[in-house]
């Protein structure tokens, strides 16, 4: 039958999904812990739900980055360059020690907004190469097939219809941004892995999911 959410089962069993704990903890019986050891958890999902929901996500995570960074009296820049001044901030005294901390702080929010700002402007191309995917299809009338993990503006080759020049605007796409950021040695390699890797595996999907639609409707 269907598998139950994580949630089912009560608040322990919630718990156990979402921290890895055993759901044997505090059982009055050995017998409970039984079948726990192959127990998934919210750290294994690894795949979105859908480029929507996603961006949503990355819109919330942008927002609290935000929001925790406006609450703190000075910049990031600002702690830097106070830092750089040892007579105001002298080496293992307090204030500096402090200053380091709230310095880190800030660069732990500012990454994830950078990431969040990263995968909202990937996604929209995403979005927008998906649809012109379908419209692509919708003129070849269905014909030519996707092979994962390879562009979409192959494709079409065979479709008949006049797309080589929907092609022009290639560099915008997908690949392009993914190539760019490879490029840039100041990408931080996590960024790059989920645009990369998560992002990337839910296009192949997606343009998978058009090709065998198309050639279904045009069976």
């Amino acid at each position: 039958g269907a598998s139950s959410p994580f949630y089912s089962g009560g608040p322990g069993s919630a718990a156990a999904r979402l921290f890895g704990l055993s759901t044997a903890v505090g059982a009055s019986s050995p017998s409970s812990s039984s079948g726990t050891s192959s127990l998934r958890t919210c750290r294994d999902i690894r795949y979105p739900i859908n480029l929507q929901n996603e961006r949503r996500a990355m819109e919330i995570l942008l927002e609290i980055a935000s929001r925790g960074l406006s609450k703190y009296p000075t910049s990031l820049a600002r702690d830097r360059a106070d830092l750089r001044d040892e007579v105001a901030y002298p080496k293992y005294s307090n204030v500096r020690n402090a200053k380091l901390q709230v310095r880190g702080e800030k660069e732990v929010l500012h990454h994830f907004a950078l990431w969040a700002r990263t995968a909202v402007h990937v996604i929209d191309v995403l979005l927008h190469e998906l649809e012109s995917e379908r419209k692509l299809r919708k003129m070849a009338g269905g014909v030519g097939g996707i092979v994962a993990g390879e562009g979409h503006s192959s494709s079409l080759n065979q479709g008949g219809a006049n797309v080589q020049g929907a092609n022009q605007n290639e560099q915008l796409g997908y690949d392009y941004v993914i190539q760019a950021m490879e490029d840039d040695d100041d990408c931080h390699s996590t960024i790059l892995r989920y645009c990369s890797d998560v992002l990337g595996a839910v296009r192949r999907d997606e343009l998978n999911r058009i090709a065998s639609s198309a050639m279904g409707s045009s069976a």
